[in-house]
C-alpha cells in the first residue's frame, strides 16, 4: 500500500537534531501556505503563526523552552509558537472548544510540507506559554496551543546532545490498529 500522504508520514521524523543553517526562503513560503490550505471548522481558520527567525526573538523564545527541548532546540534556525483566537473557534453548539483541533491540522500540514522540502519540524509542549506570551505581546484572547522547532536536519553526532544519541535512529512503534480501530 502506497500513496503521496502515506509516503510523507512514513519519512516524516520529528527529529532533535537540526542544524543551524538558516532555511532557505522558497521553503519557508511553501510551508506557509501549507497551513494556509488547512481546512478548519466552519472554515474560520481560528491559528495563527509566529515565525521566530531573528537572532533576538530566537533568544528570546529559547529562554521559554523547558525540560529536554533546552538540550537540543537551541540550535533550530526557526521557532514557531501556533496560538488560535479563541472568539474565531466555530463553537459547536453543546459548548465544545473546537479551536485545538484546526490548529492540530495545520501544524500537521507544516510537518508534512516540512517533510516534503527536506525540513524536520519538531513540536514541543515543554515551553512556557505565559513567558512567550509576555515577550511577544500576545493578547490574552489568544490560547497558545504547541510550539515547534523547524531547520534541516543536522548530524546526529553533532547537533544530538549525547542523552539522545540512539533515539533518533529507534524504529517507530505505533500501535495496531486493532488497538485504535473499532469497525461496526
Amino acid at each position: 500500500m502506497s500513496s503521496v500522504v502515506l509516503d510523507l508520514l512514513n519519512k516524516r521524523h520529528a527529529s532533535r537534531a537540526i542544524s543551524e543553517e538558516i532555511i532557505p526562503e522558497e521553503k519557508i513560503q511553501s510551508i506557509l501556505e501549507a497551513v494556509r490550505l488547512t481546512p478548519s471548522c466552519a472554515n474560520k481558520q481560528p491559528w495563527h503563526f509566529l515565525m521566530i527567525e531573528s537572532d533576538e526573538g530566537l533568544a528570546t523564545a529559547r529562554q521559554a523552552l523547558t525540560g529536554g527541548n533546552l538540550d537540543w532546540a537551541v540550535t533550530a534556525p526557526l521557532l514557531v509558537v501556533v496560538y488560535a483566537s479563541v472568539e474565531d473557534d466555530c463553537q459547536p453548539p453543546d459548548g465544545r472548544v473546537y479551536h485545538r483541533f484546526d490548529c492540530g491540522m495545520s501544524v500537521m500540514n507544516l510537518m508534512l510540507e516540512a517533510t516534503a522540502q527536506g525540513l524536520t519540524a519538531r513540536p514541543m509542549a515543554g515551553f512556557k506559554p505565559d513567558q512567550i506570551r509576555e515577550a511577544f505581546k500576545i493578547d490574552d484572547r489568544f490560547d497558545i496551543v504547541v510550539m515547534l522547532a523547524v531547520g534541516i536536519k543536522g548530524e546526529d553526532e553533532t547537533h544530538v546532545p549525547e542523552k539522545y544519541k540512539g533515539i533518533e535512529d529507534k524504529p517507530r512503534q505505533r500501535k495496531e490498529l486493532s488497538e485504535i480501530m473499532q469497525r461496526v
